[in-house]
Order: structure tokens, then C-alpha cells, then sequence
């Protein structure tokens, strides 16, 4: 497992819980990066900024078979109840495979699916009483974090897996399954080929569409906004219309291109389109794309301070907090909604 934070109408001073319950009208949060060993200074500055946290890494909690690291697992409850205090929830992330699980490395699958499983079930069964959201993966459908290839078959067995342990460590568990890379019709498609629709209460996506607004329609679904819609249809063509998409990560970076540097994440978009484009996809959600339950900007924080790296620059605010436009623009957007109930 690997660590990820979000938070629900992020840069806003109301405390506001985000989960299952969370409205549809207000789909509004933000990722950051915080672990347990993150400093107390930047921890505290995050959660001000934040309304939602998640972190959990399998790697580091279980670096053997049922041999597990307390030491860790104490300092993220730590963290968690911190998080609580302020009257936020948590939802933690399911990623990073300890080598005993796979010598291949961190972002590649187990070789057994149910040591995934055992894990999750410990892990949902200790942390009952502070998380009930749960997603299993990230963007399983690319290399990255899927080596050596993508395979729907081994992680429609790896949501079975999660789901059924899960469950059985707490019915009032909900599931995410790992965000997509981009709205992929097709590989959503042999998931639901493969058995997939009993082993998950919500559909992860991470809609990147690179420097296009989310208003444009461009042929590649994958990479275009309107591709929520596209995955939509699929859904309920495949008997699982009840079920919400959650968008666990939608983000447009402010880095430049570096000299030569080419293809779809050379280059990001300015702060004033960046804040644009945030504003726009949260409005476009809300009027066209109801089934989207929760929507998280990824991330709170840039995570560098290389300006030609897109990495570096998804965030809300700079490495150093200096906000940029776009918190401003997330600000005004939970300002609105809150005014408006």
C-alpha cells in the first residue's frame, strides 16, 4: 500500500466531512502527500489546507508476512486521529508491494493476490473505527504502476481479493477501485468481462486530458473529459448503474516545457488557466456528470520545485505554500456551495 491524502472542499476554513454521505452537489477535494514521518510544521500547514486525509503503505506496514511494522501503523493512527480532530475522515489507498510479496519491486503486482487480501483485511479490521473508505490500487491499467504490463484479469483477482476480505473485516467498508489512467473505456470494459462489478462500490478514475479544457471533446476518450460520459454508458450498460464514479485524482499542471522537450506532459497550462480549468471541471461535474460523486485535485502541494517538470507542479499551492490562483479558485467555488444550502 501506498500513502495518499485528500481533502473535501479543500481551502476553506469550515470543517466538512467528505465520504460516502458527501452530497452530490459538493464533489469538491484535494490530494496532498502527507505520511507519518512527514515533519510537524508542513503537517499541520496540510491539514489546514486540506478537509479529507487517507495514508496507509503496504510496504512499509507489513515488511514481512504478518510481521507488522507497529511503529509505522502507530504513527499513521497518530496522524489519523490528529486529522479526526479537525473533523475530517480519512480514506486510505491501497498500493506499494513489499518485496517478500513480489521481488519485482514496489509497483509491481503480488505474485498471490491473496497476500494482498490478508493484508487488507488486517488493515481494515485495525483501522475500523477511523476509515471506512478504502481504494484498492492506482491506475492499474499503466506500466507505472502495473509492471511489467497491465493485466484486467489479475486485478479484477486482486479486487476480489481486497473486496471479500474487506467486507468481511467491516460491511461498512466502502471500496474504490483504483483510479484509471484516464477514462479507459476499453480496459473498464474487459474488467466487467472478467467478473469485476460484485467487487467494488465505486468506479476510480483519474480523468487527465493534459492542456485541453475539460469543455473540449477530442476523439480519444481517454484522455478527454467528456470520456466520464463514455464510462458512464458502459456502466450502465453492464447492469451497475447504481454505482458513483470517483474521480481520485483530476489535475492541469503549471510547469513549462524544458528545451526539447516533447509529447503530451512536456508543457502544462499557466496559473490563470490552471484556476480556469478547476473551476470549469467542478461546474461541468455538477451540471452534466451527477454520477461522479467526489471529485480530488491532485495535489494540494506541488511535490518539487523543478518548474519544467510536471510532477513538481500540480499543486494548489507552490512547495513553499505560496497559494496559487487555482486555490483561490477551489476557495471560492466551496464558498459558493456552502452560501447556496
Amino acid at each position: 500500500m501506498a500513502l495518499a491524502v485528500f481533502g473535501a472542499e479543500a481551502a476553506t476554513n469550515r470543517s466538512r466531512v467528505a465520504g460516502a454521505d458527501l452530497p452530490l452537489a459538493a464533489p469538491f477535494g484535494v490530494q496532498s502527500d502527507l505520511q507519518p514521518w512527514t515533519g510537524p510544521a508542513s503537517r499541520r500547514r496540510e491539514i489546514v489546507l486540506m478537509r479529507e486525509a487517507g495514508v496507509l503503505n503496504w510496504y512499509a506496514a507489513e515488511p514481512r508476512k504478518r510481521d507488522y511494522n507497529e511503529e509505522y501503523l502507530k504513527g499513521l493512527e497518530t496522524l489519523i486521529d490528529e486529522i479526526h480532530s479537525t473533523g475530517m475522515r480519512v480514506m486510505l489507498l491501497v498500493l506499494a508491494t513489499p518485496s517478500w510479496a513480489n521481488p519485482a519491486g514496489w509497483d509491481a503486482p503480488p505474485l498471490r493476490m491473496q497476500d494482498l487480501g490478508d493484508f487488507v483485511g488486517y488493515a481494515v479490521r485495525r483501522f475500523s473505527s477511523r476509515v471506512k473508505h478504502w481504494e484498492i490500487w492506482n491506475e492499474p491499467d499503466w506500466a507505472v504502476f502495473w509492471r511489467p504490463a497491465p493485466d484486467a484479469h489479475a486485478f479484477v483477482d486482486m479486487l476480489r481479493e481486497a473486496y471479500t476480505q474487506g467486507k468481511a473485516a467491516d460491511p461498512q467498508a466502502f471500496f474504490i477501485s483504483g483510479g484509471l489512467a484516464g477514462n479507459n473505456v476499453a480496459y473498464l470494459r474487459q474488467m466487467y468481462t472478467l467478473g469485476a462489478r460484485p467487487y467494488f462500490d465505486a468506479l476510480g478514475v483519474h480523468p487527465y486530458v493534459f492542456q485541453r479544457s475539460p469543455d473540449e471533446v477530442h476523439p480519444d476518450v481517454r484522455n478527454s473529459f467528456h470520456g466520464l460520459a463514455e464510462l458512464r454508458k458502459l456502466m450502465v450498460a453492464s447492469r451497475d448503474a447504481p454505482k458513483p464514479i470517483w474521480i481520485t485524482e483530476m489535475s492541469w499542471p503549471t510547469h513549462r516545457r524544458a528545451p526539447g522537450a516533447t509529447g503530451d506532459w512536456a508543457e502544462g497550462v499557466s496559473q490563470p488557466t490552471q484556476a480556469a480549468f478547476l473551476t470549469r471541471a467542478y461546474e461541468k461535474i455538477q451540471e452534466e456528470y451527477p454520477f461522479v460523486r467526489v471529485a480530488f485535485w491532485y495535489n494540494l502541494r506541488d511535490k518539487g520545485t523543478n518548474s519544467t517538470t510536471a510532477e513538481h507542479n500540480y499543486g494548489l499551492v507552490q512547495h513553499n505554500f505560496q497559494p496559487k490562483l487555482a486555490y483561490f479558485a477551489l476557495q471560492k467555488l466551496a464558498q459558493v456551495h456552502r452560501s447556496a444550502r
